[in-house]
């Protein structure tokens, strides 16, 4: 578990949108992957101090100094075990005590949830975590990256599930590609453009998460339901079957129906399709 550069650079540009850090809950402690001079670099050029980076700084530490260049004034780690010094230790797989709720104002999962079996209960304990007001973040495994951990995730899980009615709301999703150098893009919301947002990628594509806790509300009373399928649940006459005509020339129109597939990937499911995927700055 840890920070690299795409993470670091996302919460640095939630710092300047106004995300507060004051206490700050890490679920599992996060080591920092990035270079010292490259940490003070990007520090100093947000307005932001660096002195902790500099020489001589150790190449690889935790990331506690990070967040305390962030505004952080307490800085937590939550972990199965103490290996690593947790402060508090706790199975993701079981609810939180109850006096840990709503208690912090950034919850970091920096590649945790992946690994945790019962993965709507960890998720659950994480938004539960947050005061009013509180925000969780997410680098978490999308594309390409079956066997890291338990799961790979979609955008929309994270849509439905840190929604309003679960007292939150999504305020920014990155997809990008794993390593230091690819484009970022925004991430569409299904509900909002009325599509499935679909990616078939070569390479292993990670998510960023930013979602605000908006109000105190009990979690999951209702599971959360992908929004197409609801759409159609409230729209389709009950006990209607499309009616499925058998084609003329049934090998022609397979042999059309293949390579139109491979051209709805390029055109539909790859990252040039600027409906699902908006280029973004990272320093934004």
């Amino acid at each position: 578990m840890g920070l690299d550069i795409n993470a670091v650079q996302f919460l640095i540009a939630a710092r300047k949108r106004g995300a507060g850090f004051g206490r700050t809950l890490m679920l599992g402690r996060q080591s920092l992957n990035v270079f010292p001079a490259t940490m003070a670099g990007l520090l100093e050029r947000s307005g932001l101090k660096a002195d902790k980076f500099k020489a001589p700084a150790p190449k690889c530490a935790y990331a506690e100094p990070f967040f305390e260049a962030l505004g952080a004034a307490q800085v937590d780690a939550l972990d199965n075990s103490n290996f690593e010094g947790a402060k508090l230790v706790h199975d993701l797989n079981q609810p939180i005590p109850a006096e840990w709720r709503a208690q912090f104002d950034a919850v970091i999962d920096g590649g945790t949830l992946e690994h945790v079996f019962h993965f709507p209960t960890g998720l659950r304990n994480a938004m539960e975590l947050l005061r009013e007001g509180g925000r969780l973040f997410s680098h978490t495994c999308a594309n390409n990256l079956c066997g890291h951990g338990f799961y790979q995730f979609s955008p929309e899980l994270f849509y439905r599930a840190l929604s309003p009615e679960n007292g939150f709301t999504v305020e920014r999703m990155v997809m990008h590609r794993v390593g230091p150098y690819g484009h970022w893009y925004e991430v569409s919301d299904p509900n909002a453009i009325q599509s499935r947002v679909e990616l078939i990628s070569f390479t292993p594509m990670h998510l960023l998460v930013q979602a605000r806790r908006t109000a105190i509300r009990e979690i999951f009373t209702q599971p959360p339901q992908q929004s197409d399928y609801t759409v159609r649940w409230q729209t389709t006459e009950k006990g209607a079957v499309p009616a499925v005509k058998a084609p003329r020339f049934a090998k022609l129109a397979r042999l059309i129906q293949a390579v139109g597939t491979g051209l709805e990937f390029y055109r539909r499911q790859s990252l040039r399709n600027r409906k699902f995927f908006r280029k973004t700055s990272r320093d934004d």
